[in-house]
């Protein structure tokens, strides 16, 4: 077997049409780059779902976003309001309605003055999904009349978990008397 000479690789010796160093060169940029390649396309390692949350803490989320919703509504914040409700929302009106986020939006912005009060407040965490009854009584000033009014409903919201963020996705109210016999 021969020495190999100084500077010069005896394997690219024994490839005849490799015997110059200018193809050694580019032949091992080539072993380089398709190296390169199979290390990028390797499969990164899963990441670990985030642990479900609890039902607590759930309720709790619910109940602050409830707050949020009705100090929104109240004060005419329709962007606060546009942000907690979801764009494909259809809610139950009082007299049977059907409305979407728009119509919302739309008496948000109105100049009605109302405040609301929420009593027997409860929460079932479903998971990805809240359902959210309380007792609302609405107080305000009727427009046609100047009068002022309360209105007691009962109501049901369902909130969903769409990513990070918990969106009302629907909600119906049902009026109900405040006279404690009729109930």
């Amino acid at each position: 077997m021969k020495a190999a000479k100084p500077g010069t690789f005896p394997f690219f010796d024994k490839l005849k049409p490799m015997s110059r160093p200018t193809s050694a060169i580019v032949f091992a940029a080539a072993l380089a780059a398709a190296a390169l390649c199979l290390y990028g396309s390797k499969t990164p390692p899963r990441a670990k779902p985030e642990p479900p949350e609890s039902a607590q803490s759930i309720t709790d989320q619910i109940l602050r976003l409830e707050d949020l919703l009705d100090d929104a509504e109240s004060h005419h914040r329709v962007a606060t309001v546009a942000e907690l409700i979801a764009d494909d929302y259809s809610g139950v009106t009082i007299g049977g309605g059907v409305i979407a986020k728009r119509d919302v939006l739309a008496a948000v912005g109105g100049k009605e003055e109302t405040s609301s009060q929420s009593q027997d407040r409860q929460v079932r965490a479903l998971g990805n999904a809240a359902v959210y009854t309380a007792l609302v009584l609405d107080h305000g000033i009727d427009q046609k009349t100047a009068q002022p009014y309360v209105l007691a409903t009962r109501v049901m919201d369902i909130w969903q978990k769409r990513g990070r963020d918990w969106k009302l996705v629907n909600d119906q109210a049902t009026p109900v008397s405040l006279d404690p016999a009729a109930q």
